[in-house]
């Protein structure tokens, strides 16, 4: 009787301590806005910045070389916003530095002069806000993989082709 008594507290001890690893899921996530923008190139890109909000709502403005210049808003497809920031997680972008162009050579590493736009991020939670300016010409950069597959996956997110693109 002795035994499984001590047995039984020793199980219990054991579960007291548990604890789990599991990161924030994208709905635990506290941002109230997500921001993006493309910025100017040596020709004719798209240069706007979209703000996109947890209902799934967004504000556009299109500055040059947009479908619409000016300001427009609207409403993206059911959990636009949540895809959004599951791919800001899966690519852990809460940990970016806030600057990954020439101006700091340990993020951008060798840069190469390129026509692309610089691409920005504005992660607005409860606790301020959190910016990443990243220019792809950062050729040997360690994050150049991560945000160009962000840039991909939140122009799908937001149908770039069809909201900001121009007609072509």
């Amino acid at each position: 009787m002795m035994r499984l008594l001590v047995l039984l507290l020793a199980a219990l001890g054991l579960t007291a301590c548990a604890t789990t690893q599991s990161g924030p899921g994208p709905s635990d996530l506290a941002w109230t806005e997500i921001e993006i923008s493309e910025g100017v190139c040596f020709g004719f890109c798209p240069i706007y910045t979209i703000t996109i909000t947890p209902d799934d709502r967004y504000q556009l403005n299109g500055e040059r070389f947009t479908r619409h210049d000016g300001q427009t808003s609207g409403t993206l497809d059911a959990g636009s916003f949540q895809r959004l920031a599951a791919i800001l997680q899966r690519h852990d972008a809460a940990s970016l530095p806030a600057d990954i162009t020439m101006n700091d050579p340990a993020n951008c590493g060798r840069s190469v002069m390129s026509d692309m736009p610089d691409f920005r991020l504005g992660l607005t939670g409860p606790d301020g806000r959190q910016d990443i300016v990243w220019y792809p010409g950062c050729a040997d950069s360690p994050y150049r993989d991560a945000l160009s597959q962000i840039q991909t996956a939140a122009r799908r997110v937001y149908d770039y082709e069809t909201l900001i693109a121009p007609k072509r």
